[in-house]
């Protein structure tokens, strides 16, 4: 029979520690790289879940995407290209030089003031149209077509071509059908008669191509693929960088760690917004809006922008939050300083008025704490647009709350202590 000595005792417990600790190192290991490859997937789904998002809201949300290009209407590159387009087409409709002569062909003399009157009456129609654009009516007109127009672009990406917007080919075009007839009237209530009885023209004489693209048909088959991940994307992917930071041991450091991703995310966005506008550029060579392809782009992508800067201060909050949780010394010292600070001050409030509430502060403080997240986390989801600015002072606001109600609990515990209950 074997005799367990002391010596065989301590070797046994020894060699059953090594393997418990090796055990444990094997799941702090696994869970470290899970929660490294979460962060991983984060980062890379980020600059597309932000891209996806902004597209849903802005190009798929009609009254938004109405708001956004409403400015477009003032452009003067853009005034020009609609105008000459509408004043081209009705010239050509109206063919005033042979109603002119038709209308003088009982006078002979009279003949040669032909030419020189349907020049008149044609610098006449530009000029109305002109007139017509530069107005606060072509505003709302704007927008009535726009609205129109991106309901019909969303109806082209998902491939039924119908509408004021339209995919031919490689190009998208804008049926400015609806202006001409706007303008025909004007012309009419101006003495212009005849004009009422003249058709709109034909569709090839009435159309703007609005962008010109070998990959349109690569952006029907993007569109039919990301419009259902759109609305959900990005909420998933804050979902996963909060999973890493939770699944992750060191979770100050893993919380610095998706700060930076966030601000990298940012960058590369940021980055792929100035590759962006040089592809539009050279897809809107050759068409009437070449000239207006900067204010375009600019309007256009005005909330993309707008989310990349919101992004890029999201990112260094958090990094900032980590560094002030993490174990290093400098962050140590920080949390000592305020903690001292509120105690000194709180300390000194223990036989104020405010006694007995910062008392009743001090026992629901977690309660309050998670009050003021909460809150700030939902004034910037119900927002309607999410800017640097309100994240900003959203934040500055919630760091005021969280130091009253840090000063108040320090009165309190001062005060508890100061009156131990008997």
């Amino acid at each position: 029979m074997t005799t367990n000595t002391p010596e065989s005792v301590e070797a046994l417990k020894a060699r059953v520690a090594e393997l418990e600790g090796a055990a444990a190192r094997r799941r702090v290991t696994g869970r470290g790289v899970s929660a490294w490859v979460v962060l991983v997937v984060a980062a890379l789904l980020f600059p597309l879940a932000l891209t996806a998002f902004w597209a849903q809201r802005t190009l798929t949300d009609t009254e938004r995407y109405v708001a956004t290009v409403a400015p477009l209407s003032q452009d003067p590159t853009i005034q020009k290209a609609i105008g000459d387009t509408v004043t081209s087409a009705l010239v050509a409709q109206l063919d005033t030089e042979n109603r002119v002569s038709d209308l003088l062909s009982g006078t002979p003399k009279l003949q040669p003031l032909a030419g020189p009157i349907a020049l008149g009456v044609n610098t006449f129609i530009g000029r109305e149209v002109d007139q017509i654009l530069a107005s606060d009516a072509f505003d709302g007109l704007w927008a009535a077509i726009n609205r129109g127009a991106q309901t019909a672009l969303v109806k082209a990406l998902e491939g039924r071509d119908n509408g004021a917007v339209s995919v031919q080919g490689d190009q998208v075009v804008l049926d400015t059908g609806e202006l001409i007839a706007q303008v025909k009237q004007r012309l009419v209530d101006r003495g212009l008669t005849f004009a009422a009885n003249v058709p709109v023209p034909a569709a090839a004489d009435r159309e703007v191509v609005l962008l010109t693209s070998p990959e349109l048909a690569r952006a029907q088959s993007l569109y039919a693929l990301a419009q259902p991940l759109a609305q959900w994307l990005i909420y998933a992917t804050a979902a996963l960088f909060v999973g890493a930071v939770l699944l992750a041991r060191r979770r100050a450091r893993m919380t610095i760690a998706a700060g930076v991703a966030i601000i990298l995310g940012a960058l590369v966005l940021r980055f792929g917004l100035m590759i962006g506008q040089q592809e539009i550029s050279l897809s809107l060579q050759g068409t009437p809006f070449a000239a207006a392809e900067e204010a375009f782009f600019t309007i256009l992508t005005t909330f993309l922008h707008e989310a990349v800067r919101s992004a890029f201060v999201i990112g260094i909050l958090i990094a900032a939050l980590g560094w002030f949780l993490s174990g290093s010394s400098a962050a140590v010292r920080s949390r000592e300083v305020i903690t001292d600070t509120f105690s000194g001050v709180g300390g000194r409030a223990v036989e104020s008025p405010i006694g007995p509430f910062a008392a009743w502060v001090a026992r629901t403080r977690t309660f309050w704490r998670v009050a003021i997240a909460v809150i700030a986390i939902a004034i910037l989801t119900v927002a309607d647009t999410i800017s640097a600015a309100l994240i900003t002072s959203t934040v500055i606001v919630a760091v005021i709350a969280l130091a009253v109600v840090q000063f108040l609990a320090s009165a309190g515990s001062a005060r508890k202590s100061a009156n131990p209950p008997a």
